[in-house]
C-alpha cells in the first residue's frame, strides 16, 4: 500500500470519529453526578451509598426510556422522591435546584441535522 494511500485511509477514519457525540455510560454518568453530591452536598457515608445507588438506577432508566418524555419524567419524579426522603431540607434544596435547572436547558439535538448556533 503507498504511503500517501494510507495517509488517506487515516484522514478518512478521523473526520469520521472527530464528529461523533460523547456516550456515557449510565455508570460514568452517576459517578460524574456523585462527585458533584459529594462536593457540594456534604453528603454522609450512609447517604452516599443511598444516593449512588440511587443515580445509577435513574440513569439505568433514563437510557431504557429514551425518546419516550412520560417515561422519562415518571424516573425524574420517583429520582426527585427518593433522593429527598434521604437528604436534609437544605441539601435537598441545593440538589433541587440543580435539577431544575438542568432539566430547563434544552436537549442536545441528536437527530443529526447541523443547526446554526
Amino acid at each position: 500500500m503507498k504511503p500517501h494511500n494510507l495517509l488517506f485511509i487515516i484522514l478518512l477514519l478521523y473526520s469520521a470519529t472527530s464528529f461523533a457525540q460523547p456516550a456515557w455510560s449510565p455508570a460514568r454518568r452517576s459517578e460524574m453526578e456523585m462527585g458533584w453530591l459529594r462536593d457540594s452536598l456534604h453528603l454522609t457515608s450512609a447517604q452516599e451509598a443511598k444516593a449512588g445507588q440511587i443515580s445509577l438506577t435513574y440513569q439505568q432508566q433514563m437510557d431504557n426510556a429514551h425518546g419516550s418524555p412520560k417515561k422519562e419524567r415518571t424516573a425524574m419524579k420517583k429520582k426527585d422522591a427518593a433522593m429527598k426522603s434521604i437528604l436534609t431540607a437544605s441539601q435537598y434544596k441545593t440538589y433541587y435546584r440543580r435539577e431544575r435547572k438542568i432539566r430547563s436547558l434544552p436537549k442536545p439535538d441528536r437527530t443529526g441535522q447541523h443547526r446554526a448556533y
